[in-house]
């Protein structure tokens, strides 16, 4: 009898089948909690990382575009005695290889001019132009090309990814302006008319937009950055002459 109720006391004492499988439940309810928790805050950060990535590299993009337009038209013909040269200075002067031109060409998509970027006494020809999403590559994008004056033609590579400038007239990545402060939308060395525009140009205003691939969970939108820039052109243009930033 006394063995029969020290039974009965230690089955009291355990746990019946239904009781631990709610304890269980509540064990993966709340473990499930965690464990999303966790990942939300590991997709957070990867969302902040993205933003800080995406913000470094427009801002270095446009610090190099920057350093790149301040070197426009240099070097320039009033550095030089070009009496003495051999072979003798091109009919037009915008043409000779040792020499920058300055400004080529000003759209809402693109921009194009010379100048010795990189200090090697050489003029190079720079391209920076917008890439729509047809173009592939994870663009829309903007590509930048460097080749020297005398090789001619261009060598793109992609310099940001995933930008949402427009290129358009209403959303233009490039707006160029006078020494009036007159806007001028596009230009370049095609007419006569273009090329008297672009010896006026004094000032590039610069608009980047850029958005992220990856996509914030909180808000489930691609976090996007933008920043602009206006550079001021320290270099004269030869394109044509008797302007207010022409050289002669």
């Amino acid at each position: 009898m006394t063995q029969r109720l020290k039974k009965e006391s230690f089955a009291r004492l355990g746990f019946s089948l239904l009781e631990l499988m709610i304890v269980m439940l509540i064990l993966s309810v709340i473990t499930g909690a965690v464990f999303s928790q966790i990942s939300m805050m590991q997709q957070r950060a990867r969302t902040e990382q993205s933003k800080l990535d995406i913000f470094q590299e427009s801002r270095e993009f446009m610090d190099q575009l920057g350093r790149d337009l301040h070197q426009t038209g240099y070097p320039n013909i009033r550095m030089f005695d070009t009496s003495g040269w051999s072979p003798a200075l091109n009919a037009t002067p915008r043409n000779d290889s040792r020499l920058a031109a300055g400004l080529l060409k000003i759209a809402p998509d693109e921009i194009i001019f010379e100048g010795d970027v990189d200090g090697d006494g050489q003029v190079d020809v720079l391209d920076y132009k917008l890439i729509p999403a047809s173009g592939g590559n994870n663009c829309p994008c903007l590509q930048r090309s460097q080749v020297l004056k005398p090789a001619g033609g261009t060598v793109f590579s992609t310099a940001v990814q995933n930008v949402q400038t427009a290129g358009t007239t209403a959303d233009p990545m490039f707006v160029a302006y006078k020494s009036d402060e007159t806007a001028v939308a596009s230009a370049d060395t095609t007419t006569a008319g273009g090329l008297t525009t672009l010896a006026n140009i004094k000032t590039i205003q610069i608009t980047l937009k850029v958005k992220s691939s990856i996509v914030d969970p909180k808000t489930q939108q691609a976090p996007e950055t933008s920043l602009g820039a206006i550079v001021t052109l320290g270099n004269c243009s030869i394109a044509a002459t008797g302007q207010s930033m022409s050289c002669q």
